[in-house]
């Protein structure tokens, strides 16, 4: 008899709720499991972009970068300058064109372009001698922001309205920078371009801060955080919702067991800490995609995991030294790492083609 009434129970509930409730009552969300590409040179990957289901680039040390058009079933190798360069950003806008950034004081931080799928570069721009560039991010315009270190009260700051032209820009933000205030070369990701705002992270200082800047602006303002700051301590990444509304990671790079406050939200002028990942130490990582609900992925050389920020609950993805995860819209994420690890989650599987 009450196995009656409870499912009477069920059957008024599913009239009354609409579809998308229904679903999420019943469907579990959980991440996929990661597919690991074991057809990868063994060398240490850093920078990774996908601009579509099939290609992907990415880019490490001893000057290489790779890039699959098969969705990592072949890769190719292209060595856009000297072999001692060490590229951590990779910006790709499709097949043919990318922009590889290279790291490194007396010359090595380096920007390169190819516009033929990695079968010739060119050297868009070299940093002085005592620059060290930490990330860039790219706009569907061409613009381009690099970040690099401070240099005494001086912001070392290369932008770029059309992607051919490079000048280094020394008023971009509305303060100062603070005492060897700058970034971190982890992932790629302290600076980003998204949903029309640039936001640029900082860290190596007294206060680890965020610059943010729309599309139209003219200079970045900056927003002071209540993340772990400090000589190698600060903020890694940043993902913008728009100019109000933002999530960074980050930590103390110096201390592998920190597991406090290495990830935040900041909205309605206000931070909010979000749970721990059960991952220690700084994060390096930060991505946010949208399948059944909205995840933040984040990893470091302990591992990678996932958090769903309705539930809040957090999924362990690996114990492998992940460095940078990047998504492609809701489809894929690609996760690089040392000793040549790639791998990727598959949130969508892809479409099966009519039969003709």
């Amino acid at each position: 008899m009450t196995s009656k009434l409870q499912q009477r129970a069920v059957n008024i509930l599913r009239l009354a709720l609409p579809f998308s409730a229904l679903f999420s009552l019943s469907a579990v969300a959980e991440p996929p499991e990661i597919e690991i590409f074991d057809n990868v040179r063994q060398q240490q990957w850093v920078g990774v972009s996908p601009v579509s289901r099939d290609t992907i680039w990415i880019s490490g040390e001893k000057g290489t970068v790779a890039r699959t058009t098969d969705s990592g079933k072949s890769w190719e190798y292209f060595q856009p300058g000297p072999n001692d360069l060490d590229f951590r950003d990779i910006e790709a806008i499709d097949d043919r064109r990318a922009y590889a950034l290279s790291v490194g004081t007396g010359g090595q931080s380096r920007i390169y372009y190819t516009e033929n799928g990695g079968n010739s570069w060119r050297l868009r721009y070299r940093g002085e001698a005592d620059s060290f560039f930490n990330c860039m991010a790219l706009s569907p315009s061409g613009e381009a922001w690099v970040h690099g270190d401070s240099v005494g009260d001086e912001w070392r700051m290369v932008r770029s309205a059309d992607g051919r032209n490079w000048m280094q820009v020394r008023s971009a933000v509305a303060e100062p920078p603070q005492s060897n205030e700058g970034g971190f070369a982890s992932s790629g990701s302290c600076a980003r371009f998204n949903n029309d705002n640039w936001m640029i992270a900082t860290g190596n200082a007294d206060k680890a801060r965020v610059l943010i800047k729309g599309s139209f602006g003219i200079r970045f303002r900056v927003v002071e955080t209540p993340m772990e700051a400090g000589p190698m301590a600060g903020i890694t990444s940043v993902w913008p919702i728009d100019d109000k509304t933002f999530y960074i990671a980050g930590g103390d790079l110096n201390d592998a067991s920190g597991d406090e406050n290495r990830l935040w939200h900041y909205q309605n002028n206000e931070f909010e800490a979000l749970p721990g990942p059960p991952i220690k130490g700084a994060l390096y990582s930060l991505s946010l995609i949208d399948h059944n609900g909205s995840w933040l992925l984040t990893s470091n050389p302990q591992g990678a995991a996932a958090l769903n920020l309705q539930t809040k609950k957090w999924f362990k993805l690996s114990d492998d030294n992940i460095w940078n995860i990047q998504c492609h819209g809701d489809i894929s994420c690609w996760l690089v790492g040392k000793d040549g690890y790639v791998g990727r989650l598959q949130w969508q599987a892809p479409q099966q083609r009519p039969k003709l």
